[in-house]
């Protein structure tokens, strides 16, 4: 499934390439009108569309990144610092931090040991049965799984620490 960047939400320091596939930090602050949807103080993104039924999957290019999380978020999710929304419980993510090691984002970061620098990660997203599943897309092996209770709008959500993403 294709998703692609909101730009009302991309966070001033990113850059966002011109196909809307591409996220990196950038050295500089870009002049980006302030919308309620906007992430100013967290380096963070959501995609343009938002489920509220339905199965999809997405894959992320995470190779170049030094740092990210990417899963999913709800539509009501705090627009503040990384560390509120992970505490906020509306969000469910995989992430690479800054020391180098993988973590569950939802409500806590867990610490995952995994046996290989991820690539590329397939996301899927069940609505109605409330998983979100994570794969390295290299083999299909799952990384992690999340259930839930979805009770409003689901966006794919993005967050890079150093280096960039793609999206497709």
């Amino acid at each position: 499934e294709m998703v692609t960047r909101e730009p009302e939400t991309v966070n001033p320091y990113l850059g966002l390439s011109q196909d809307h596939k591409v996220i990196q930090l950038r050295d500089g602050i870009q002049n980006l009108p302030d919308t309620s949807r906007r992430f100013m103080t967290d380096l963070s993104f959501v995609g343009s569309q938002g489920f509220t039924s339905g199965r999809h999957c997405w894959d992320v290019e995470v190779g170049k990144g030094d740092g990210w999380a990417v899963g999913v978020a709800l539509e009501s999710m705090p627009r503040m610092d990384f560390f509120s929304l992970v505490r906020s419980g509306k969000i469910w993510a995989l992430q690479l931090d800054k020391e180098g090691q993988y973590r569950t984002v939802h409500m806590s970061r867990v610490l995952l040991i995994l046996g290989e620098k991820l690539q590329r990660i397939r996301i899927y997203l069940d609505y109605e049965a409330g998983r979100v599943t994570f794969y390295n897309a290299k083999n299909m092996s799952q990384i992690l799984q999340f259930e839930t209770v979805f009770t409003e709008k689901v966006f794919p959500y993005f967050w890079i620490l150093s280096g960039e993403v793609r999206v497709s």
